[in-house]
């Protein structure tokens, strides 16, 4: 199963150092809407600030991101 990375972005990054294992880049994309999420629940001072989740596969290609700024 593919390892993928959650990094969170802005001018730097939070790297993710462990990842998850995950069926495929959906799921990946799914969980990082759930990250974000939990993030911005317990850091709302993150919304509007231009931050988003970052997706990595193992070999470190960019499958998406998902902006902080767009979840309600």
């Amino acid at each position: 199963m593919p390892r993928y990375h959650f990094d969170l972005v802005d001018s730097t990054t939070v790297a993710d150092e462990g990842g998850a294992e995950l069926p495929d880049d959906i799921q990946a994309l799914d969980v990082a809407e759930e990250i974000a999420r939990r993030l911005l629940a317990q850091r709302p001072e993150l919304k509007g600030r231009h931050f988003a989740i970052l997706v990595t596969n193992e070999d470190g290609e960019e499958i998406g991101r998902v902006p902080l700024d767009v979840l309600h």
